[in-house]
């Protein structure tokens, strides 16, 4: 099931399905109709679990109270209809990350692979067959493509985490298999969220992880192709990243479209704070009517492009901020911290299985927490959900280590044994490390 959780919020929610008039993304459809099987096969839920879940729900009658009460509901029907189904997929990806083995998520690896190879063939077919992707013409004309996605920037958040999970492999030719496929987007799909997301990854892995080699070669690989590149075309591959950097920094002197709608995203989420005492607007309520009052939007009214990107603020964090005010702050201060402290404990760990298992999923959540500031495309689309089983299967396996070293460190060391999920020989951690080795 984490196999399909991952494929699933990578390359299936760009496509919608129409059930009844109501159109949800298939990713949405897929995961509510496997994961309602699963559960009820699984015939039980963790009482962490259960936990969250009735703390959820009290957060989603307050959300609901909110949007009733608050400066606009126009969008309340979508914020109703919309509710019930994200908390039944927090519960699915919730009991997925915690019943999930240490095999599960080193198989990620290879589920990784073949969502890459999916995307890229998608690339390649629109190079041969360009009319059958009528929608991304407009990138094609400044050499960009986008394939299963609507644009280079989706296709950039959407598809990092799976190099993320190639990259943080310790066995190199996978790790490497990440790097062609960076490469791969550098050239068929050139997007400042991607160069965003690159450079955040290095600084991640050079400063928090400490993994100066690997990355290192990283970078020197990125710069040897963007020196080359520099000489090939530089009008086209950096002048518009440099311009989307500039209007960003002076969005009132700029004319880039994408440097307005994020800073309009920042604007948002200050505005709907405010307006809101710092409560916000309720879920999925961003973009209601009266649309806040600020700047950016002045200028994208000038160009007849007001209300763009005004429902999901163009990144996650404003969407969040200003659906659920202080509330949103505190979330994302507590992931940020409970991703630091796994980092921290992500040396101690010697079981070859546990260290990587650990690794894949810090990758996961620190994609999350990095695309939430640089770009997003709603609760759905991915990158929030892979979070959710991302930290309930760090919290599961740290609730099994047994006290013994490293105590200064407020760490204690995995068990030989964790019951039930290790009881075979396919998921004993031990006898993974032996068949890698052998390979």
């Amino acid at each position: 099931m984490l196999q399909l959780w991952l494929v699933a919020n990578t390359v299936l929610w760009p496509f919608n399905v129409k059930l009844g008039g109501i159109t949800l993304s298939l990713n949405v459809v897929v995961l509510l109709l496997a994961g309602a099987v699963w559960l009820a096969k699984s015939r039980r839920i963790a009482i962490a679990s259960a936990k969250i879940l009735l703390v959820f729900i009290a957060f989603i009658f307050f959300s609901l109270f909110l949007a009733l009460t608050g400066p606009c509901n126009d969008h309340l029907q979508k914020s109703i209809f919309t509710m019930p189904i994200l908390l039944l997929l927090v519960l699915i990806g919730l009991e997925i990350g915690r019943k999930a083995s240490d095999v599960d998520w080193l198989n990620l690896q290879r589920t990784a692979l073949w969502s890459l190879i999916l995307a890229f063939s998608a690339l390649f077919f629109e190079m041969l067959m360009p009319a059958w992707f009528p929608l991304q013409a407009g990138y094609r004309s400044e050499g960009k493509l986008s394939g299963l996605f609507q644009e280079p920037s989706h296709l950039a958040f959407s598809l990092f985490p799976c190099i993320a999970v190639l990259l943080v492999a310790e066995d190199k030719k996978t790790s490497r298999k990440g790097i062609v496929a960076l490469f791969g987007l550098l050239v068929l799909s050139r997007s400042s969220t991607l160069i965003a997301l690159i450079a955040a990854f290095v600084l991640y892995r050079l400063v928090i992880q400490g993994k100066t080699r690997q990355t290192a070669l990283i970078t020197l690989s990125i710069s040897s192709f963007i020196g080359l590149a520099a000489m090939i075309g530089y009008s086209q591959i950096f002048m518009p990243t440099i311009v989307r950097v500039a209007g960003i920094t002076a969005p009132s002197e700029t004319g880039n479209l994408s440097s307005l709608v994020y800073v309009q995203g920042w604007q948002d989420a200050w505005f709907n704070l405010w307006r809101t005492h710092g409560l916000g607007l309720g879920l999925n309520m961003m973009g209601c009517s009266p649309l806040p009052d600020v700047s950016v939007r002045d200028i994208l009214m000038l160009r007849r492009f007001g209300d763009l990107n005004a429902e999901d603020g163009s990144f996650l964090f404003a969407k969040i901020v200003s659906e659920t005010g202080v509330v949103g702050l505190g979330f994302y201060a507590m992931a940020i911290w409970g991703w630091i402290q796994l980092e921290r404990k992500l040396r101690y760990l010697h079981e070859e299985a546990d260290r990587l298992a650990a690794a894949t999923q810090a990758a996961l959540i620190f994609c999350f927490i990095a695309s939430s500031f640089i770009r997003g495309a709603g609760y759905f689309a991915g990158g929030l959900l892979l979070w959710i089983a991302a930290i309930s299967g760090a919290a599961r396996w740290r609730r099994n280590l047994s006290t013994q070293p490293a105590m200064a460190f407020g760490f204690t060391p995995p068990a030989r044994q964790i019951a039930g999920d290790r009881s075979s020989d396919d998921n004993n951690p031990r006898t993974f490390a032996a068949r890698r080795e052998d390979q």
